[in-house]
């Protein structure tokens, strides 16, 4: 049985549920204001007696904080990105939601981020159709056989006093007492860590990214906590591949269109209609392209060609001059395993695609998934709204102050609502 499937419902108290959603919002503030407040020299890099660049790629660079030889008190670790990648900020803001755990297996396939198994143990605020991309969650990760994650994870839009319109994603550690951890009985660590990522509209084309994280680390060796740091930038180099998955979503949203496949799968795209389609090329012979006794005519280029093929994304006859392979990932019907395959795509479906408004899809299937399951929601007031009763289940929060002074300065305790936000 995967450890997934072992882990207790989560069932927070109102009083709870309201501590971790004000925890969320001033995660998100003290996160803005501390890019407010970063040096960066003329072209945008960090300062560099305070942040060491190792990696670089596409347009995104990563920094580990530098430790003073005289600091005498030990600092938790910090690593720092900055950069751009192509898109929109509400393409990128498509790619980073994830309020399902097929969603979830979805994003870590497309993104790469190491995750090898995830679980949503509960919801505190769910996106609304005004607000597709506001979601705050509390969730499970396992990102290899030696250590887990549970955190509190938001994602949302907000607006600054400049009108500016900043996209925000947020995972930081908490404990529960019904999570313990799993150390005496599998041998493996829970991770102890805060990561924000934001992200600006720069140009019509183009989206700033700024991403923070504070890691704490239950070793002394500060070779395998270097290996680890190691390892974390690997995984955020990969960064505009955040894009590529808001791609990817979109030509799933095409392929439901066209062939009709049930709403219920627009968050999860678990293709349950055609997983067929998704069998090994040795399973079954590909009917990818087919040789036509008599020319047919391509319905991109008007040109006339006996090898044809069909656009996944419109159902049309193409030729093999007008296709573009792309990935599409799907969940299998164990809600596990994550199928892939790369796909025919025309070039209109795909510049149809690209220029969809990803807020409109995402409206879409928030109506399409819809349904009657009572769960916690914030009303228009900012009333928590719960269906369910209190239980006795006890929060502790991961105060990172008592733990490092370093990797964050707010616990529930002191967290508090806070709206005069700026970039």
């Amino acid at each position: 049985m995967r450890l997934a499937q072992q882990l207790p419902v989560l069932d927070l108290t109102k009083r709870h549920a309201t501590m971790l959603h004000n925890l969320a919002e001033t995660l998100t503030a003290h996160n803005i204001e501390q890019y407010n407040t970063l040096l960066v020299t003329k072209d945008g890099i960090a300062d560099p007696t305070r942040w060491r660049e190792f990696r670089r790629r596409d347009g995104v660079r990563i920094y580990k904080e530098r430790v003073a030889a005289t600091r005498q008190v030990p600092t938790t670790p910090q690593l720092l990105l900055l950069g751009t990648i192509e898109g929109k900020l509400e393409d990128i803001m498509y790619g980073v939601v994830a309020t399902t755990d097929e969603a979830m297996k979805i994003k870590s396939a497309c993104t790469q981020d190491g995750v090898q198994d995830s679980k949503v143990l509960c919801e505190i605020l769910r996106p609304t159709f005004e607000d597709p991309f506001h979601h705050i969650g509390v969730k499970w990760r396992l990102f290899d056989s030696k250590c887990d994650h549970v955190s509190l994870d938001a994602t949302g839009i907000v607006e600054t006093v400049k009108r500016e319109r900043v996209g925000y994603s947020i995972s930081h550690s908490v404990a529960f007492s019904e999570f313990p951890s799993f150390e005496i009985a599998h041998g493996m660590e829970r991770l102890n860590m805060s990561v924000c990522s934001l992200y600006r509209q720069m140009t019509p084309t183009t989206v700033e990214c700024y991403v923070r994280g504070f890691f704490e680390f239950n070793t002394q060796n500060e070779m395998l906590g270097n290996l680890t740091l190691q390892a974390i930038a690997s995984q955020w180099a990969a960064f505009s591949r955040k894009s590529d998955c808001a791609l990817m979503k979109k030509l799933a949203w095409k392929m439901r269109k066209v062939y009709g496949w049930s709403p219920a799968s627009s968050r999860t795209y678990s293709f349950a209609d055609d997983l067929s389609d998704f069998q090994a090329p040795s399973a079954r012979p590909s009917h990818l392209v087919v040789r036509a006794l008599v020319a047919a005519r391509c319905r991109v280029c008007r040109k006339r060609s006996r090898f044809m093929g069909t656009c996944k994304g419109c159902n049309r006859q193409i030729c093999t001059r007008c296709y573009t392979k792309k990935r599409v990932c799907a969940v299998a019907p164990d809600h596990f395993t994550i199928l892939e395959k790369k796909r025919a795509f025309c070039s209109n479906c795909i510049s149809e695609a690209h220029n969809t408004s990803a807020l409109t899809i995402a409206r879409e299937e928030f109506l399409a998934e819809h349904h009657e399951q009572e769960v916690p929601s914030w009303s228009s007031t900012g009333r928590l709204s719960w269906n369910s009763g209190e239980t006795a289940s006890t929060l502790h929060m991961s105060d990172m102050r008592q733990r490092s002074s370093s990797i964050s300065s707010m616990s529930v305790a002191d967290s508090r609502r806070q709206t005069d936000l700026s970039f």
